[in-house]
């Protein structure tokens, strides 16, 4: 949700100035500009909800400051008088707070200031690491983003369009920083208008055209393990429309997370472009078009069996969408948006003869079609939305599988077309009354592909703001119904009648339910400082998961009969204090799931035949206990600054094929070395010492990782909007070995990068 704001700049006797306007705000972490005309009219679109400060300025002026809010879409009305600077009054406007006490369950924003000062990384992941910058998110291999213990339940959505596929970069093409303004997080409190994937939604802004006139961007990244990646943008800005092309490509030699230290067959190319084109019909009423292609193209990482073997495997994905956006005024206070998008998504893997231990091929493709609305009506203390969806799918998959020796022959060879129907609709008011604010919500969801099934689903978030000590106390409750995950899919499903070790009796991946719950405080500390503390609870049915096949990044959902995950979030932040902004947070999180499986397949046969047919609790796969992020930056210049920076994870469990599973177990000393000894052989046979000694077998975890990461950059030239910046950056500085995850049911071997240089080059012009 993003809305509009229309300024009119006057001098005391009414008569338009044409003066600079800019509206800024420290939370959420945002900045515009726009230039008035000779009526002294501006217009400021995209612009996030939260408390602003309007700035106009112009010589002969004083310069004028209003604070305002924006609640909704609804366009907003400022008026600013600016005081000739001889007659002008000693005027005191107060700063935007460091938070909004009337927004119960505000999203987490970085902005386009830090987007570029992010530090370099490899090809596909540089929106993923801001993501993981935030309490909450953990990062299993491959760039998998998990919310608060949540798998398959990532909600994407760009301009205000929802995506609900599995946006790893082993799956799909992945979006990068170069492409977006602001990246917006949220884990709780989520409006009815969301649905279907909501463990997190993560929403992010194109690019939005500043001032008027022609302005081009360009970025070039060089780094270790051969990275290469490129950014161009051209943007004009005229009154009353804009239009912005861009366009990105690279390459490296270490895509995904690869299973052996050699980090063998691990290429990868990408590139993609966009376009986005917005015009205003009438004063209040707006057109957009915004269009995307992507494709990436990469190896999959052998082991160094497979390496000895000879084995290649090929994977690719593309991936185009276009979308229209409508937004009409019907008043100064109501404002009715629909949007349409048509989007196709295909994902290959190839293996030549020398595949081992079995041969794969895939082609698979999603199309699907939405078309939403909704209308937004703005008033004193409330804020009421009511819209709705209707989104068509269009499911293919084809996988063969075999024996390398076999070939020709097939073991398998499964080819599958499905069509399915979402709808939903949802109504929803925000309220407030004095420091009591509200949002309250219903949302109605209709699915049909290979099951049919309604979910009726409450929202509840709620604040109180004490202005005496400065404290803001909030809670919500959210319902969720989740839609089986498309990827893989029909194969899944139809696992138990093809023999391929699904679940008996279950012939489609059933949909998920959870309640969510969460409490918490935020406080100002003095008037830079921000804190934010809180707990959640979540509880699943059918819980969601992933059977990976091997190490070819396939995966295949399963769903396991409960799970539970609770835990505590503490977020500190200093937004900006002379020259210094800084965040530490600090995540502790218990997730265990329980048997029996209800839904899914286990490709490979055999290996989850103990969790079929008995009720057993064991830690989630993303169970990780203690996960700590910590950023400083100092402006050591008003053009140099340097950042640090270090990120702790306690590890993700381990469960090997002597292990008990049970932490609970009491079994005597005896036995527990008996299986330690075990465990010990079977790891000597198959995997190098330095992997050994990140494996915690009493624990039955990977040992905890850490990466410490710096960098240092400069403001090399400017002249008006023209500037060029260098950065240099480090990651990983120690060249530590982090294990994310270690062989298992459900998960492969997959190793973290060692110590990455990265050179970055931005030049505006």
């Amino acid at each position: 949700m993003e809305g509009r704001v229309d300024v009119v700049v006057v001098d005391p006797s009414g008569r338009g100035v044409e003066a600079r306007v800019e509206i800024a705000s420290r939370s959420p972490q945002f900045a515009a500009a726009a230039r008035a005309d000779a009526e002294g009219r501006a217009t400021l679109h995209r612009i996030p909800p939260g408390i602003y400060r309007v700035t106009a300025e112009h010589a002969g002026f004083e310069t004028a400051e209003q604070r305002i809010e924006v609640r909704s879409s609804v366009p907003k009305s400022v008026r600013v008088v600016m005081e000739i600077a001889a007659l002008r009054q000693a005027v005191t406007v107060a700063a935007a707070p460091l938070f909004d006490p009337l927004n119960p369950s505000p999203a987490v924003t970085v902005g386009r200031q830090d987007l570029d000062r992010m530090l370099g990384t490899t090809l596909g992941r540089s929106t993923v690491d801001v993501v993981t910058t935030m309490p909450g998110w953990l990062l299993e291999a491959n760039a998998v983003l998990h919310p608060r213990g949540s798998e398959y339940d990532t909600q994407y959505v760009i301009d205000g369009m929802p995506i609900y596929d599995n946006r790893s970069i082993a799956f799909a093409p992945a979006f990068e920083n170069s492409e977006f303004e602001a990246v917006n997080v949220r884990t709780a409190g989520i409006p009815a208008e969301y649905g279907r994937r909501l463990g997190g939604v993560i929403a992010l802004d194109t690019r939005r055209v500043g001032a008027l006139g022609h302005h081009s961007d360009a970025s070039l990244a060089l780094g270790s393990y051969g990275n290469r990646i490129g950014a161009l943008t051209h943007q004009y800005n005229r009154r009353g429309g804009e239009f912005s092309i861009g366009m990105h490509g690279g390459a490296t030699e270490r895509y995904l997370d690869p299973p052996s230290l050699e980090n063998f067959t691990n290429k990868a190319s990408a590139g993609g472009g966009n376009v986005r084109f917005a015009t205003d019909l009438k004063r209040l009423d707006r057109l957009t078009f915004y269009g995307r292609t992507n494709r990436t193209g990469f190896l999959v990482p052998n082991d160094l069996v497979q390496q000895e073997a000879g084995q290649r495997q090929d994977r690719r994905s593309r991936e185009s969408a276009a979308q229209v956006h409508y937004q009409g005024a019907l008043s100064a206070s109501a404002l009715v948006s629909v949007r349409g998008m048509v989007r196709d998504l295909s994902s290959g893997l190839w293996s030549n003869p020398h595949a081992t231990p079995v041969f794969a091929r895939q082609d698979r493709g999603l199309r699907e079609g939405v078309v939403m609305a909704d209308l937004t009506v703005d008033g004193e203390r409330h804020t009421l939305k009511v819209g709705g969806d209707v989104r068509s799918l269009s499911l293919r998959e084809q996988f063969q599988m075999a024996e390398p020796d076999e070939l020709p022959e097939l073991d398998l060879d499964f080819r599958a077309r499905e069509r399915g129907l979402e709808a939903s609709a949802f109504v929803q008011d925000a309220f407030r009354i004095g420091n009591f604010a509200a949002s309250v919500g219903l949302r109605l969801d209709r699915y049909r592909l290979l099951v049919e099934d309604t979910a009726l689903s409450p929202r509840l978030a709620a604040s109180y703001f004490i202005p005496r000590v400065g404290l803001q106390v909030y809670a919500s409750y959210d319902r969720i119904f989740q839609p089986p995950p498309t990827e893989n899919l029909l194969l899944s499903s139809a696992g138990a009648r093809l023999g391929l070790g699904a679940v008996e009796g279950v012939l489609a991946v059933p949909p998920s339910r959870a309640n969510f719950f969460e409490a918490g405080v935020r406080k100002p500390l003095g008037d830079a400082l921000r804190l934010d503390v809180k707990h959640y609870w979540r509880s699943f049915r059918n819980s969601i998961d992933d059977d990976v096949f091997l190490n070819t990044g396939l995966s295949f959902p399963i769903t396991f009969d409960s799970a539970q995950v609770e835990g505590t979030e503490v977020h500190l932040e200093l937004p900006h204090w002379r020259g210094i902004s800084a965040v530490v947070s600090y995540a502790n999180m218990l997730g265990v799931a329980s048997s029996p499986v209800t839904g899914g397949l286990f490709i490979e046969g055999g290996e989850a035949e103990e969790l079929r047919g008995v009720v057993e609790r064991f830690p989630i796969s993303q169970d990780q206990r203690n996960t700590v992020a910590a950023m400083v930056r100092f402006e050591i210049h008003p053009r140099v600054w340097v950042s640090a920076g270090a990120r702790y994870g306690s590890g993700l469990p381990v469960e090997l094929e002597d292990d008990d599973d049970d932490d609970d177990d009491d079994d005597d000393n005896g036995d527990e070395e008996e299986e330690d000894g075990g465990a010990e052989e079977e790891l000597g046979q198959a995997v190098p010492r330095a992997i050994q000694d990140q494996i915690d077998l009493e624990r039955g975890r990977v040992r905890p990782n850490l990466s410490l990461d710096f960098s240092v950059g400069a403001l090399l030239w400017r002249l008006g909007s023209r500037s060029a910046t260098l950065q240099f950056d480090i990651r990983n500085l120690t060249d530590r070995l982090n294990v994310i995850n270690f062989t298992g049911l459900f998960s492969g071997t997959a190793l973290a990068p060692g110590r990455q240089a990265t050179v970055q080059l931005r030049v505006r012009f």
